[in-house]
């Protein structure tokens, strides 16, 4: 049985932790960002989601 170093284990795994990492973030901060624009323009905002609303269904 070959043995196995372990920066050949390590090394793809904190790659995923990066990666996903990253995507979580990326969805955090688009979460808070369409929070504050919901809160900042609750008008035009409540609009573009009746017609977006309306595009899907």
């Amino acid at each position: 049985m070959r043995k196995v170093r372990l920066s050949e284990k390590t090394i793809p795994i904190l790659f995923d932790i990066v990666v996903y990492g990253g995507f979580v973030a990326f969805l955090l901060a688009s979460y808070v960002t369409f929070q504050t624009f919901l809160e900042r323009f609750s008008g035009p905002a409540q609009k573009i989601i009746g017609v977006l609303h309306k595009f899907l269904a």
